[in-house]
């Protein structure tokens, strides 16, 4: 046998060209509910690796219960109520702990400022960060984060369409397509248009968005991606019913007391570029720089019985319910450029994982009521037969911006953390930042203040399956946060939140199913208050009060057929003491608006030939609501039951499409979702609904 000469093979060597393989995607492994990575913690991260209590919403999650709102995705969440609008406040308004969470809403990472009513329609998942925001995020509330993912493009070809009908004239529609225009490039456009009623007399919502994204360098170490949000939303403000003997007025579920004339109107556009830079394997470089614009508009009416209505008038539909008005708007505009550099490095025999970033924050805003004219309000109705569309007086329409109150401000904020592995599996970190704002009211008031946040514990990962921790947070609010207010000459220090949290983390059925508890302790002092109407001669709420809690959550597979999303909350919050010049009878009774326990279950079973069937029940323990001013008045809050609500889903899945049904509430149970704090209403929710959801993959 002769061999050729290596040299000859070589010269014979022909080099064909380069073949690239391009395929749709058409996957039917579903992404559980487990969710993907987060940035939560300033990195991408599982779930498993913060040491700190993390809840993810999963798109898998999102689209099973048909959750199409923020709200409804976060009634996931155990340990998280909601608030009732009034007092100035518009739109998604949530407790977490028992702590408000108003100005904790985040889109990737990056402050959601404004008052509106949030889509999922371009969502990934929603991450929920528990405890003090601290250095994290800088100034913030005691409960914890909110964090919005966006979809992302993809390097695939991946193209859905759905469209829903339901009861109540519910029509949904939304498209999310994403395309590959080269090697490194690709585009994805989410598009969504819902127009609906509700199982409440009247009310309705309408909303539209469109958000583009295009990415280059997909794959690479230099990635750009620019994306655009925008929402329009026109629904019928509700403000639910009032309360009688210090319970909700005992009425049908449906029953509307508000007019065919009110709305609330929101407009959101928010432009965002990202830049990511891999410089080495263990080096990164992500600079963010974001417009927002945001605008609201509120004109509604929140009942309220009148004076000497009786058990009897009550039960013959004849008791007064007068109709206070709800008029007032605002706008938003926001510059934000927040960089972050993360590294890994060793000294000695020590490892690290280091955090150091800078944020600018810009922002211009303003609000404003609309003139009260005698007479303009809408007339009384009746509890039996309230009238939605009564003879409206010609001054009704009025709408003269009044009290008019602008605000510009600047933040700079710069922030280091320090993971430093001291032993196999042990690890510590701490993290400082320093926030510095410099704003100015139309009203001539000046604010300007610089405060730290921290962030302190030690991490224990014994195996990649088991994560045990100890994190301790601070953080703090400044007097003027999120203009709720315009600064009183009354000085008190910035509102502090402390957290500690002992937690645990398990992946069991070889990472299927991931499991973790936590016991917790939030103290906040010097709590302002968020009701703007009454904020601007009461900045505060209560001098000092806490949570101590346990938390359990699961997520993920227990078979290959079988999957659950569950969660429970033991929480005991306790005001401790009184603002100065407070009502001490306060201290000692529960905060408003949080129960002692929550709890949620979501769970799937796969049957043979596609089908796929589920159920769930959401929980909440009784709420309080109540004022707290001064004087020395006993304290009798009124009281919202507690509920349990119970959901199903019956679907038919194959690889090019899926039909879904979904029945909401399914025992047609009356229970109240939304409380307002000071007592005034409390907001139904939902009765029955079935929807019907078709989708195509292609």
């Amino acid at each position: 046998m002769l061999l050729a000469p290596i040299g000859a093979l070589a010269a014979n060597e022909t080099t064909l060209p380069q073949i690239t393989v391009q395929d749709d995607r058409l996957d039917d492994t579903p992404e559980g509910y487990q969710g993907g990575t987060t940035r939560v913690g300033k990195t991408d991260q599982l779930a498993k690796d913060v040491p700190q209590a993390v809840t993810i919403v999963s798109q898998q999650l999102i689209e099973e219960t048909n959750a199409n709102t923020l709200k409804e995705a976060l009634r996931h969440v155990s340990g998280l109520t909601f608030n009732a609008g009034e007092g100035g406040r518009i739109g998604d308004n949530m407790m977490l702990r028992g702590f408000y969470s108003f100005g904790d809403l985040y889109l990737d990472g990056i402050r959601d400022v404004a008052q509106y009513n949030r889509e999922t329609f371009n969502l990934e998942q929603v991450d929920v960060l528990r405890g003090s925001a601290a250095m994290l995020f800088g100034r913030g509330q005691a409960g914890g984060v909110i964090n919005q993912a966006s979809k992302q493009p993809l390097a695939e070809n991946r193209n859905e369409v759905a469209l829903t009908g339901g009861t109540d004239t519910y029509r949904r529609g939304t498209a999310d397509i994403n395309y590959v225009l080269g090697q490194h490039v690709a585009t994805r456009i989410n598009i969504m248009k819902t127009d609906a009623g509700s199982t409440r007399d009247h009310v309705e919502s309408e909303r539209e968005g469109v958000a583009p994204s295009i990415a280059f360098g997909l794959g690479t170490d230099h990635r750009l991606t620019l994306a655009h949000y925008y929402l329009k939303t026109d629904n019928t403000p509700d403000y639910g019913v009032p309360y009688f003997e210090l319970r909700p007025l005992d009425v049908p579920k449906d029953r509307f007391y508000g007019t065919t004339d009110d709305y609330e109107r929101n407009r959101t556009n928010i432009s965002t570029a990202t830049y990511e830079f891999s410089i080495t394997p263990d080096g990164r470089l992500r600079s963010v720089l974001r417009h927002a614009d945001y605008t609201r508009d509120l004109w509604g009416v929140a009942p309220r019985l009148a004076a000497g209505a009786t058990s009897a008038s009550i039960a013959n539909g004849t008791a007064i319910v007068n109709r206070n008005r709800q008029a007032r708007g605002g706008e938003e505009k926001t510059w934000t450029s927040q960089t972050d550099f993360t590294t890994k490095f060793s000294t000695g025999r020590f490892e690290h994982e280091a955090l150091i970033g800078l944020e600018l924050l810009d922002e211009e805003a303003g609000r404003w009521s609309y003139n009260a004219i005698a007479g303009s309000v809408a007339p009384p109705t009746t509890v039996g037969n309230p009238d939605a569309s009564p003879l409206l007086p010609a001054s009704y329409g009025n709408r003269v911006k009044n009290g008019v109150v602008t605000y510009e401000g600047f933040t700079w904020a710069p922030y280091v953390q320090d993971m430093v592995q001291i032993m196999p599996g042990w690890k510590l970190f701490a993290g400082a930042r320093w926030d510095d704002l410099d704003a100015d009211y139309s009203t001539g008031a000046q604010v300007e203040y610089g405060e730290w946040s921290y962030r302190a514990g030690v991490s224990h990962q014994p195996t990649d399956f088991q994560h045990y921790y100890f994190a301790w947070s601070d953080s703090f609010n400044p007097t003027s946060d999120l203009y709720q207010f315009t600064p009183t000459t009354a000085v008190f220090p910035a509102e502090r939140s402390r957290t500690l949290e002992l937690g645990a983390k398990w992946e069991l059925l070889e990472g299927d199913l991931s499991l973790r508890a936590a016991v917790y302790r939030t103290e906040k002092a010097w709590e302002r208050n968020t009701d703007i109407e009454t904020a601007a001669n009461n900045p505060l709420l209560t001098r000092e009060r806490h949570t101590s809690g346990f938390e359990l959550e699961g997520a993920g597979r227990l078979s290959e057929r079988w999957e659950l999303f569950a969660g429970l909350a033991l929480m005991s919050p306790r005001i401790d003491e009184a603002r100065p010049g407070g009502n001490p009878n306060v201290e000692g009774v529960r905060p408003r608006n949080a129960p002692n326990y929550t709890y949620n279950l979501w769970t799937t079973y796969k049957l043979d030939h596609g089908w796929k069937i589920g159920g769930g029940v959401e929980a909440k323990g009784e709420r309080l609501a109540y004022g707290i001013g001064g004087g020395s008045a006993s304290i009798t809050p009124n009281k919202v039951p507690s509920y349990q609500r119970w959901d199903a889903m019956v679907a038919y899945e194959q690889r090019r499409y899926e039909i879904r049904l979904n029945v909401l509430n399914a025992f047609d149970k009356r229970y109240y979702e939304s409380v307002y704090e000071n007592g005034g209403h409390v907001v139904p929710g939902t009765g029955r609904a079935v929807q019907l959801v078709t989708e195509l993959k292609f």
